[in-house]
């Protein structure tokens, strides 16, 4: 048997071209579980997401007649393995833009950015693992964002 380790470097931090000028967003939860609940509301997701803004991207606005907006899904699913009561499931925050192509001059919206993960854990942890998992995607979208518009002001 031969065992190999692939080693590779951490990619370098460049700004997404689709994040320049964005200056305001609507946000948009949707949250689904399976089996027992886990007192997780879209409306406590969407709350969570426009604090998360303010904090990690002051300078981006919210507005919910916005035509760009910025979306988080949530999934989970309940299991109990033996005496363990847990969940898995699977987070993403993307934002969308409003786009125009240009051979058919048809608006649409486009994914600008997404990012996304898996969680799982005891049940007792579902909720803060699920805000805990936002609050590093949306750390993740504030660097990308900065980026982007630091490069886009030169």
């Amino acid at each position: 048997m031969i065992a190999g380790l692939v080693c590779a470097s951490p990619p370098t931090v460049g700004a997404d071209p689709f994040l320049g000028q964005l200056r305001c967003v609507a946000i948009q939860a949707s949250y689904l579980d399976v089996g027992e609940p886990f007192g997780i509301t879209s409306e406590d997701l969407g709350e969570a997401v426009r604090i998360g803004l303010t904090i990690h991207v002051p300078t981006l606005k919210i507005d919910a007649g916005f035509p760009d907006r910025s979306s988080y899904k949530v999934f989970l699913q309940s299991f109990s393995p033996g005496s363990v009561d847990g969940f898995f499931g699977h987070v993403a925050l993307d934002v969308t833009r409003k786009a125009i192509f240009h051979d058919t001059a048809l608006l649409t919206a486009a994914r600008a950015w997404d990012l996304e993960s898996y969680l799982s854990g005891t049940r007792d942890k579902a909720k803060s693992s699920v805000l805990d998992q936002l609050t590093s995607l949306l750390k993740q979208f504030a660097a990308d964002y900065s980026a982007a518009n630091k490069q886009g002001e030169k």
